[in-house]
């Protein structure tokens, strides 16, 4: 029998920055191995196998990588130290999403013998880098998934959605000079300072389900050093999206400026040495709580709120690109990702357990929910809706 607590704890003591999931990948794949067939997919994904007989198939996915600590000093606990402390794991990752990841191994080990049907567990790198990146290249290798469930944190609620996210990259151009003169160029860093405010206040498209389309600035720099007026300055801006925009209805927004304006791309690394090019454009996506496979799942979590979550997952691939039928899971406050303090309730990590066994234990009814979206007369509303 696996404690889905301890596993949570053991998995925060493991660093796993992303592009360094090495030990937790090889960690996963010896708990897997103790219930489930494994094997390692793309770039590394961890991917466990349970077959039972006819029946439909289910993914539980989560990634493997956290972002870095910060400064370690302002933790109240060392941050990979997985103590449990005042009924919380606490450490990087612990929410975001190790928790999760630890619930549905515990819940897949404990049902084993009564899965009708198949489950894939998948553990993903590099996801903190470029979500669904990885998951979308798992995908084109499974059967495909009747339903895909999400472990990132949602306090135990029920997620049908969020807003996409985009990367865009704006390049401001000057002419160099030397430093001791700067008259004799044209500085891209005050080109920058006087573009980059106008294309802030450029107004972005709004959801009335997954709310405001929102940018922000995540880095300035330029790619010249010593004493040289730069020619050119180089910001990034986070664009989260709603559904219905395009790579060019998001790059439109910024045209009109002395900037140039690209989605931006980048090689990633994988712990397993694999490199990959990726653009930063990941969908929206969105499905009705009315939808049959949700409210298969609302029923068998015993009716929990709905919600839709403020970050991106891996949803874009599976949701997003692939239109599978996805739902999230998990325990924990996604307003504590990323965090200094990050932690999530042992409370709740037993409990998502407890959901996730609800959910298999359900399996064999999920085809039905699939067949067509019945009427909503039919269905019974939930007693209350975040989304």
């Amino acid at each position: 029998m696996i404690d889905p607590v301890e596993l949570a704890a053991q998995l925060v003591r493991i660093k796993s920055l992303s592009g360094g999931e090495g030990e937790i990948a090889d960690f996963l794949v010896k708990t897997l191995r103790r219930f489930a067939a494994v094997e390692r997919g793309p770039l590394g994904a961890v991917i466990a196998e349970i077959r039972r007989g006819e029946g439909p198939t289910v993914v539980f996915e989560g990634h493997m990588d956290t972002v870095p600590a910060g400064d370690e000093a302002a933790w109240s606990v060392p941050p990979f130290s997985g103590k449990e402390e005042k009924g919380y794991i606490w450490g990087r990752g612990a929410v975001d999403m190790k928790g999760a990841i630890a619930a549905q191994i515990a819940a897949a080990s404990s049902m084993r013998e009564h899965i009708k049907g198949t489950l894939y567990l998948v553990y993903v790198p590099l996801e903190e880098y470029a979500e669904g990146m990885v998951f979308e290249r798992v995908l084109d290798l499974l059967d495909v998934p009747d339903l895909v469930v999400l472990g990132e944190p949602t306090d135990l609620r029920l997620a049908v959605g969020h807003r996409g996210r985009v990367v865009i990259k704006v390049l401001a151009r000057g002419k160099s000079a030397h430093a001791s003169m700067p008259k004799l160029g044209k500085n891209a860093i005050g080109v920058m300072f006087q573009e980059l405010p106008k294309a802030m206040s450029r107004k972005l498209p709004s959801d009335p389900l997954l709310g405001q389309g929102t940018h922000a600035v995540t880095s300035i720099y330029t790619p010249t050093w010593g004493p040289i007026i730069p020619d050119r300055c180089v910001a990034e801006i986070d664009r989260r999206i709603v559904p219905g925009e395009t790579r060019d209805s998001v790059l439109e927004t910024y045209r009109n400026l002395d900037l140039e304006v690209a989605i931006a791309r980048e090689e990633l690394r994988s712990y397993t040495g694999e490199t990959i090019t990726v653009e930063h454009f990941y969908p929206a996506w969105y499905f009705d709580p009315f939808e049959g496979f949700v409210q298969w799942a609302w029923h068998a979590l015993d009716h929990p709120p709905f919600k839709v979550w403020t970050f991106s997952t891996d949803g874009v691939a599976s949701a997003g690109i692939y239109e599978l039928p996805t739902i999230g899971y998990g325990p924990g406050d996604e307003a504590l990702s990323h965090q200094v303090d990050e932690r999530v309730s042992v409370g709740d990590i037993a409990r998502a357990a407890e959901g996730y066994k609800k959910l298999l234990k359900r399996m064999e009814d999920l085809p039905k929910a699939l067949i067509k979206r019945e009427p909503l007369s039919l269905i019974q509303r939930p007693e209350r809706e975040d989304v």
